[in-house]
């Protein structure tokens, strides 16, 4: 409760008093500005406490150290750009890596079906960042998207890791760069990375009807 979060601060009241005494206690004890910053850091903390302790997560802390509203919910091009860019971030996925949790497959052998198949037996973990920056499934699509990005930045040798990319902002290390840049940066990204996924899922549906002929 409110009562208790304050008191674990320091602040000592009495619940069993009237409301109106209560809150004049509050009001003498407690600025509106210290009341809201004392709530925003223990939401914080518990927000960083769950993001620590989920085993599905494990990716999205890599992403994010803080609360903070996203860029990309704002400048993706499309609804499906953004809801497939949320999907990689939070782990709510269809890749191997996750459904191998929900079915209990060792975190080992949750392989990528693409490379086992396509790519000369190739055993590796189908997970995000494997997708983002591996998995020739998605090649053509990461390619592009690279080479937008070069265009882009003026940057012929820039590349990307899979963080870089799910995050889909622009590299804090790029300098004198607009905000119509910084926009169509995150256009490219995640437009690459819904058809990276959405190439996933359609080998996998294909392989599912081929097993069930």
């Amino acid at each position: 409760s409110l009562w208790l979060l304050l008191q674990s601060d320091g602040y000592c009241f009495n619940q069993n008093s009237s409301d109106i005494i209560n809150s004049t206690l509050l009001a003498d004890k407690v600025s509106p500005q210290t009341f809201v910053g004392k709530l925003q850091g223990h939401f914080n903390q518990s927000w960083k406490n769950t993001i620590d302790q989920s085993s599905r997560l494990s990716f999205y802390k890599m992403l994010k150290d803080g609360i903070s509203w996203e860029s990309y919910l704002d400048h993706s091009r499309s609804f499906e750009d953004r809801k497939m860019s949320s999907r990689i971030r939070c782990s709510a996925h269809k890749l191997h890596i996750e459904t191998g949790r929900h079915s209990k497959t060792p975190r080992d052998d949750r392989i990528c079906e693409y490379c086992s198949i396509e790519n000369h037996g190739l055993q590796v973990i189908e997970d995000e960042v494997h997708l983002l920056t591996e998995c020739p499934v998605g090649d053509s699509h990461r390619e592009k998207m690279i080479s937008l990005l070069r265009e882009l930045h003026n940057k012929p040798n820039l590349s990307m890791d899979g963080i870089s990319i799910a995050k889909t902002t622009v590299d804090p290390d790029t300098t004198n760069i607009s905000n119509q840049q910084h926009i169509r940066h995150i256009e490219i990204v995640t437009r690459a990375i819904k058809c990276m996924y959405k190439s996933a899922l359609k080998y996998k549906k294909c392989q599912h009807q081929i097993s069930t002929c």
